[in-house]
């Protein structure tokens, strides 16, 4: 399958597992994270808690500058990258390491990169027996040039290096920026010829690299990973970040009925402002809020242990008899009906993400493989359904 198109700089569909990274380090270092948010519409909390946040490049953008400004001294970039690979990778990395060989991993990369967080676009490049993952911006951007090379480049090292082995180096690595001042820690990681002030940002490898066979194949979890993958990729229809942004705020706590009024002040902006800027975005707050609620309710319904009465609850109804009026609005059906079917599933969810997207089956856990594998198989499924 072809790669797909770089998103929009204001559509709010890449995963925050980078902003993630960047809140960690900034929180080891004693650093006050909070800030770094200010104004975007995001919270740090909101990353760990929500698996099925998106945030727009924009967005991530505001926030790495600032974290960049706050360390300036340090390999940040490389820091965020050499964390577990589950952790930089998560599902996509699943699908990786579950192919047959290096080249088939190395396509899975080139198609579905996006679904791991990228802020860089990536490329494949040939040249005699070499062959080079070749980095290229969303947008210029002078500032953060470096962390996202670094991240980038580091991540996608740790992750080879656990696929082939920890002795495993590049060729070289090309860098279009110049030397920074802790370049020992380059040397240190990638293990390899540097080329600062270099024409591209590349990883480069021997081709006959791609033909080695992955110890860790295993073609039933690699098509429920990829597949995963595509669901992730292709749920998400391009929002503006501003709708996604007031979406999580809705989210955060639905029992609360945070009102426009309240959200708008979260944002640092009028409320005329954000109702005007959503009504450019093809949206009102109420449509909003009545989405967030169907969603969680019928996510809610597919326990078996909850009470009708405490599903209303849950999403900020006072009474049963009320919110099974909405979801009746919301549907077409009572809120009962979700529970008659074999599978729960509700009528939101039982049209296919996609055209031509086939059914996911359940993979039993190949031998060799972590339970935090299996764990990120089984939320992926659940945000792609």
């Amino acid at each position: 399958m072809a790669e797909r198109g770089v998103p929009r700089l204001t559509e709010a569909v890449i995963p925050p597992s980078v902003l993630s990274g960047a809140v960690a380090v900034g929180r080891r270092e004693g650093h006050p994270v909070g800030h770094w948010f200010s104004g975007t519409g995001l919270d740090p909390t909101d990353l760990a808690t929500s698996g099925s946040m998106r945030v727009s490049y924009r967005q991530a953008a505001v926030v790495l500058r600032r974290a960049v400004r706050m360390m300036p001294d340090g390999p940040l970039g490389l820091r965020v990258g050499c964390r577990d690979t589950l952790l930089s990778f998560g599902m996509l990395g699943v699908a990786m390491r579950s192919c047959a060989t290096a080249a088939d991993a190395l396509a899975v990369a080139r198609e579905l990169h996006q679904a791991a967080g990228s802020l860089l676009d990536l490329d494949v490049e040939t040249f005699g027996g070499e062959t080079a993952l070749r980095l290229h911006e969303l947008r210029p951007d002078s500032e953060l040039i470096v962390f996202l090379c670094e991240e980038a480049l580091s991540s996608t090292l740790m992750f080879i290096r656990a696929m082939l082995g920890a002795a495993w180096s590049p060729v070289r690595v090309e860098l279009a920026y110049p030397a920074p001042r802790y370049v020992q820690e380059y040397h240190r990681l990638f293990r390899c010829p540097l080329r600062f002030d270099a024409g591209a940002n590349r990883l480069v490898f021997p081709t006959a690299v791609l033909t080695r066979p992955l110890p860790t194949h295993h073609e039933p979890t690699r098509a429920v990973a990829v597949e995963t993958c595509r669901r992730l990729l292709d749920a998400d229809e391009g929002r503006p970040d501003l709708v996604a942004s007031v979406e999580t705020m809705i989210g955060r706590d639905l029992r609360a009925r945070i009102t426009m009024a309240e959200t708008a002040r979260r944002l640092r902006i009028t409320e005329r402002t954000l109702r005007r800027r959503l009504t450019a975005a093809g949206e009102r707050y109420s449509a909003i809020r009545d989405r967030v609620r169907r969603r969680r309710a019928v996510a809610l319904l597919r326990d078996p242990m909850l009470t009708i009465e405490a599903v209303a609850h849950r999403i900020g109804f006072s009474d049963a008899r009320e919110f099974r009026r909405a979801y009746l609005r919301w549907t077409g059906e009572p809120p009962s009906m979700i529970r008659r079917r074999p599978d729960r599933r509700g009528v939101e969810f039982d049209e296919p993400r996609h055209e031509g997207a086939a059914p996911v089956s359940e993979p039993r856990t190949p031998a060799g493989e972590s339970s935090s594998t299996t764990a990120i198989l089984a939320r992926g499924r659940e945000s792609g359904s």
